[in-house]
């Protein structure tokens, strides 16, 4: 098990560099097995999840190698359709297999996929879009058989989606991509995410045909081959998003590098308001932050452009040190509240009513109290003694968000399970540590 400790209370200062967004990579992975050729893939980081897709594309027969952070595969060879049970179960991204393997071989066996226990993720809208293309699909023994025989279609076959799920757009994308050239395939309802966007634009520069990424409306017309390409994916908004927050919640002067600050406008909106001031070029943010002003929010989270759920908890950690009293309403995930029992361990006043958090900011949380070398472990070989107050991290946006609560609050906090955090971030700890927090991690 791994840990995070931090000794809080100290304003950061200086630069930060985002990486390429996971969950943009993970669905352009996948799509890599509909392309015979060398795909590489610049500004990849070493995600635990990402390497767990490696994995994946690997066993099914993909050439895989990494040089520093660009990624080169190669699908010329697949000798199988069986993703096996323990890498699926790792990554709740390994359902994006489907589409691919659907349009480049026409089946696929998929253990039910697994992922941060953040509530019920049915795919049963990934099945019924599927379904409506001609797709048999049927489960058996916890695993998800699925076969397609592409046929002409003399007109455009119409898909909805009740739910813009961003999954199962993703997913009917790549299974549509790739068929009978002059299929067409209008997907009316889908989900409006940048990274919709990024995957269709990796596709239509390896060959594909798709218009209307980044709309509610996305028409697919298939080609018979994909090509190889050279492609750089987005910065992870919520990685962006996270850091701007931790600003914002300890203090201090950061400039964001590598982001794409028009998918931050609902976030950079609510820093301002409680006092951050924000400049912004076309690929970077700069947040000063002297102090908070009391505010009050009333958070909804929603599809895009809407309020992130990937940012929830994050923002509640800060709402939490934000004097007023704000609500956040989670309308995606049922369990995205497992974080707040940790921050009231830091003196946090949240109470929770079904899919609602109530907060009542307080001036500042607060650790227990000890030597303000102890986060510095790294130098001291036996200061992981010095635990502090100890959270425990149940999920990757949740444990960003004890971080976040760590590094503003006075004294020492230790994080458990820290594991989870590593899925999205590539050394949050040298992140931070290079702005100057006192953060060190270390295994058990």
């Amino acid at each position: 098990m791994s840990r995070i400790q931090i000794f809080g209370g100290k304003r950061l200062y200086g630069k930060i560099h985002i990486d390429g967004a996971k969950n943009s990579l993970l669905p352009i992975m996948t799509a890599c097995l509909m392309v015979p050729n060398a795909v590489y893939l610049n500004n990849v980081p070493k995600l635990s999840d990402l390497s767990e897709m490696l994995h994946i594309l690997a066993r099914l027969g993909c050439t895989v190698n990494r040089q520093g952070n660009t990624v080169k595969i190669e699908a010329k060879n697949l000798h199988t359709h069986i993703i096996d049970n323990q890498s699926a179960h790792k990554i709740r991204g390994s359902i994006f297999v489907m589409g691919a393997l659907l349009a480049r071989l026409g089946k696929v066996q998929l253990p039910l996929p697994g992922g941060c226990a953040i509530g019920s993720r049915p795919i049963d809208i990934h099945l019924t879009l599927l379904r409506q293309i001609g797709v048999k699909c049927h489960y058996h023994k916890d695993f998800i058989h699925a076969s397609y025989t592409i046929r002409r279609h003399r007109k455009p076959i119409i898909l909805s989606l009740d739910f813009p799920s961003v999954g199962a757009t993703e997913n009917i994308i790549q299974a549509t991509t790739l068929g009978i050239l002059g299929n067409t395939y209008i997907i009316h309802g889908a989900a409006k995410e940048p990274e919709i966007v990024d995957l269709c634009n990796f596709l239509n520069q390896c060959g594909a045909n798709i218009t209307g990424a980044g709309t509610d409306t996305i028409t697919v017309q298939s080609v018979t081959r994909l090509h190889g390409t050279t492609y750089t994916p987005i910065p992870d908004r919520i990685n962006t998003g996270s850091y701007l927050i931790a600003i914002a919640a300890t203090g201090g002067d950061v400039t964001l590098t590598n982001t794409i600050p028009e998918h931050q406008i609902n976030l950079l909106s609510k820093l301002k308001k409680i006092g951050a001031k924000i400049t912004t070029t076309k690929d970077s943010i700069r947040i000063k932050m002297q102090h908070r002003n009391p505010f009050h929010f009333n958070i909804h989270t929603a599809p895009y452009p809407g309020f992130p759920t990937d940012l929830q908890s994050q923002f509640c950690a800060l709402a939490a040190m934000t004097q007023g009293r704000s609500t956040i309403t989670e309308n995606l995930f049922e369990n995205r509240f497992r974080y707040v029992p940790e921050l009231i361990k830091l003196g946090a006043k949240i109470d929770i009513e079904r899919n609602q958090a109530r907060i009542k900011g307080v001036k500042t949380l607060s650790a227990t109290l000890t030597s303000n070398i102890c986060p510095s472990s790294y130098e001291i070989p036996n200061a992981q003694n010095c635990h502090g107050t100890i959270v425990t991290a149940n999920d990757l946006r949740g444990g960003v968000a004890l971080v976040i609560a760590a590094l503003a609050a006075n004294g020492t906090t230790t994080i458990e399970n820290a594991e989870y955090i590593y899925r999205g971030h590539q050394d949050i700890v040298k992140d931070f540590r290079q702005l100057g927090a006192n953060i060190v991690a270390f295994d058990q």
